[in-house]
């Protein structure tokens, strides 16, 4: 592992709170490369310590949410491609008191954060780090998260399993964008889709709005939009060059220190390339499913340069009701952002901006950036 590498590397993996029927379904369908058996071995070893605890929360959460409704038939779904600001819109919108979201512990501990809270809770505080690697973003425990976070420890049927097991692109064809997939598997995913959501109002003991930030829905619009038709769709795009680049930087800091399979610096840029070619055109090809009024796009410059007037925007687009109230705590979450550092931009190599160009060139017409 290269120096740039091991500045960022993470020591914990997100499958450690997997069940073990999810792990072993992995392990059955991917090959772990031998450099990585140390780890999926400690994985293994995690995931049977923490076996009681997951059993404990099943048999409570079988009386909780037997009987539970989804009190919120109409969440917010904050969606676009991976580092074209989904977080940081997510953590403006959790401004608004009026709105309830996934907090970092339970999307990371979902399978046990009932019976754990008290135990796992505090010791996540001390071991998560003050910023996210890819990008210095404040983050703790009670930070928002996205509940795809969640949904891979639950499930195989997760497009973020392929942060595992980039070989497998299985994962983010079918899970993803749903393509080829059986009708009885795709009824599954609905229905532990839906239960995740029942948990997270569960979680929050509350029946304020559900809030939800997750790139990975940007393909699943129409799935969604059948199994939730009022639903409120914020879209968010960014200039794709300074997508791929911070898109990489992810991976480099992040992503790749979840692997469990070998894989090149080559082969990683086609799948960049190739992620978000078929993301955005499955978005562009079912946004007109949804109704003019549940849907908004915005750009990334535009939330950066003027957040208040594009927030405002949003909220009377998308009739989310009066702006007014949140503004003060928006305000005051935007001073906070001031001490902010920015990621320098990585240099882009001639050959991979012509690739950009050409393969992208979808994006740069649709919302008008320049190449």
């Amino acid at each position: 592992m290269s120096k740039k590498e091991s500045e960022y590397e993470l020591k914990d993996h997100q499958l450690f709170a997997s069940s073990r029927k999810v792990w072993k379904t992995l392990k059955a369908e991917n090959n772990i490369a031998k450099s990585k058996m140390k780890r999926a071995r400690k994985i293994s070893l995690v995931i049977a310590s923490l076996a009681v605890f997951r059993a404990l929360q099943q048999y409570i959460l079988k009386f909780k949410i037997k009987d539970v409704e989804l009190k919120d038939d109409a969440p917010i779904f904050v969606i676009g491609h991976w580092r074209s600001g989904t977080t940081h819109l997510h953590y403006l919108l959790s401004q608004d008191d009026r709105y309830m979201h996934l907090s970092s512990f339970q999307a990371f501990f979902f399978n046990m954060a009932f019976t754990t809270k008290w135990f796992f809770k505090p010791i996540l505080k001390r071991l998560m780090p003050k910023t996210r690697p890819q990008d210095n973003v404040k983050v703790d425990a009670d930070a928002p998260a996205e509940e795809e976070h969640a949904l891979v420890n639950i499930t195989k049927m997760s497009g973020m399993h392929l942060f595992f097991f980039p070989r497998n692109m299985l994962y983010f064809d079918k899970y993803n964008c749903f393509e080829d997939i059986p009708s009885k598997e795709l009824q599954e995913w609905k229905s532990i889709y839906s239960n995740l959501l029942k948990q997270i109002e569960v979680f929050n003991k509350t029946d304020k709005k559900l809030l939800l930030k997750n790139p990975h829905n940007t393909g699943r619009i129409k799935v969604l939009q059948e199994m939730y038709p009022k639903a409120k769709f914020i879209f968010i795009h960014r200039n794709p060059y300074d997508v791929f680049r911070s898109t990489i930087t992810l991976y480099e800091r992040a992503v790749k220190t979840q692997f469990l399979q070998e894989f090149s610096d080559e082969e990683l840029n086609e799948l960049v390339f190739y992620c978000y070619e078929k993301m955005m055109t499955k978005y562009m090809e079912n946004r007109k499913l949804i109704p003019a009024n549940n849907l908004i796009e915005v750009g990334y410059d535009e939330l950066i340069d003027n957040p208040i007037g594009a927030l405002e925007r949003i909220y009377n687009q998308l009739s989310l009701g009066e702006f007014q109230s949140a503004k003060p705590k928006l305000k005051l979450y935007l001073k906070t952002l001031k001490a902010y550092n920015v990621n320098p931009k990585v240099q882009l190599e001639t050959e991979i901006k012509e690739q950009i160009k050409k393969r992208w060139d979808f994006a740069f017409n649709e919302w008008g950036y320049k190449k």
